[in-house]
């Protein structure tokens, strides 16, 4: 059973009906979010980009606290800060009064060791400047997952130029002649909070990469917020061998889900600009020029 901060949404609440706002993902562990100040630093840059006002850090907490409650639960806590009710029409009110919402629920099932991965029919497109934001229109990922047959599997999505940007619900790294790679972001990929540690952990480069230099790849695995290494152990119909061993020894698994080590950053600094130097997220961003 999920529990909610927030039980109820407006029908003209404005990230019902545009999409206009923002969304985390957080893995929580023993009642605690994994990567915290990573999640509020992608959040706060991305209320910026929308021209948002970022909401009071109390009412955030508060909205989280009330999700996952007392104890020591292990889950999942969805947050979603919309640009709360509008009239009819695209523009906004002149001063949005921000919605923020919050629930908890169990971890998903546990994914298989490998993931088996082929190409997308449906390629990501985006807007150049939501790039790499958690936007609440992911329309594109739902249809490609409706593209794919049933059971636990991904795909690789590419851009409008045929290049491979990202998997439907992950960051994508590779391993080529001993070193890690992952590509540019694009139009419509999200900058993972798990990307941005494994980047630093790994030294990861960042590289175009064209279906074909897959072929180099000697291992390669998805990321995302719910578990940072998914070996990939098919990938565009060649077997990997080499995915027994997770890519930076800090990684732990709680239960399969493979997560970084605690943050030790403030979540929520007096302003952005610190939240971006404190945190693997900002710092990897502004390389990104997110």
């Amino acid at each position: 059973m999920s529990r909610a901060a927030v039980t109820t949404v407006a029908m003209d609440d404005r990230g019902l009906a545009f999409g206009d706002g923002l969304f985390e993902t957080l893995f929580v562990n023993q009642g605690a979010p994994v990567a915290l100040p990573e999640h509020l630093t992608r959040l706060r840059l991305g209320l910026r980009r929308l021209g948002l006002p970022e909401p009071s850090p109390q009412i955030v907490f508060d909205a989280l606290a009330a999700a996952i409650g007392e104890g020591a639960s292990t889950g999942v806590c969805k947050l979603i800060i919309t640009a709360g009710s509008g009239p009819r029409g695209y523009r906004r009110p002149p001063v949005p009064e921000l919605e923020v919402f919050a629930s908890f629920g169990p971890l998903p099932p546990l994914p298989p060791r490998e993931v088996a991965v082929e190409l997308s029919p449906v390629p990501l497109v985006g807007l150049p400047r939501l790039c790499g934001l958690k936007h609440l229109n992911r329309l594109v990922q739902v249809m490609a997952q409706q593209a794919l047959p049933a059971g636990p599997v991904d795909a690789l999505m590419t851009d409008a130029g045929g290049r491979v940007v990202s998997g439907t619900m992950g960051n994508l790294f590779w391993r080529e002649r001993g070193g890690w790679h992952t590509p540019p972001l694009a139009p419509g990929v999200i900058a993972g909070t798990r990307r941005a540690w494994l980047i630093e952990a790994l030294a990861a480069r960042i590289t175009p990469c064209a279906t074909g230099r897959l072929a180099l790849a000697e291992a390669a695995f998805l990321s995302n917020a719910l578990s940072a290494w998914r070996p990939i152990g098919q990938l565009l119909g060649r077997k990997l061998h080499e995915v027994e061993q997770q890519p930076a020894a800090e990684l732990r698994s709680i239960g399969g889900f493979w997560q970084p080590p605690p943050a030790a950053a403030n979540p929520w600094p007096a302003s952005l600009s610190e939240a971006m130097a404190a945190t693997c997220w900002g710092r990897v961003a502004a390389r990104d020029g997110i």
